[in-house]
Parts: structure tokens; sequence; C-alpha cells
């Protein structure tokens, strides 16, 4: 098969699929990247109509946070960002650090 026609087909898989992005997840715990941990059996790699609380859901089980009376915030900065919108919404650029903030309990 030619290169050219291998390159098409794999266009056509893409097609109707949303653009992804890239995230890097500063957690107490340690980063969470496409690289690290190495064991992780998820990456934070997410189509963009992905709520801000699945990514924390996925930090959460990456690092085995189990404290379900803890409050888990993602931070941009020092701004949070809300669980319920979208990544799209804060038009992040590859690789954007975010962090995962622990408040109360034992992290």
């Amino acid at each position: 098969m030619s290169e050219e026609r291998t390159q098409g087909q794999d266009k056509d898989k893409d097609k109707g699929k949303q653009p992804r992005v890239t995230l890097q997840v500063q957690t107490p715990r340690g980063l969470w990247s496409t690289t690290a941990p190495a064991d992780a059996a998820k990456r934070p790699v997410y189509e963009i109509s992905t709520k801000v609380a699945q990514v924390v859901a996925d930090a959460r089980a990456v690092f085995k946070f189990t404290e379900s009376d803890n409050k888990y915030v993602l931070l941009q900065g020092s701004a949070a960002l809300d669980p319920e919108r979208p990544l799209a919404s804060y038009h992040f650029a590859g690789d954007t650090l975010l962090v995962l903030s622990v408040q109360g309990g034992n992290a």
C-alpha cells in the first residue's frame, strides 16, 4: 500500500471525531502526563467536549485518591476551573499544565 493511500485512510478514521487536547496535571502525588507515571492506565488526552469533572475523576483514579469527602479542584494558575464546563471553553494549548488541588483530608 502506498504511503499516500495510508495517510488518506488515517484521515478517514478521524472524520467525525472531535479535536483533542493534551494536558499535564500536577497533583500532590505527582505529575500526570503522556509519559508519567509510567504505570498509568490512562493518559490526559481528551476530546475538547470533555468536562473538567472528568479530568478530575481520571486524575483521582490514576493516583488512587479515594477520599470522597475531600473537595478536588482543578486550577489553571490561581483560577479554579468550573467542573461542568467543557475543556473547549478554556481554549487550552497543547500540554497545558493544570493543578489538582485537594482541600481537606489526607492527599
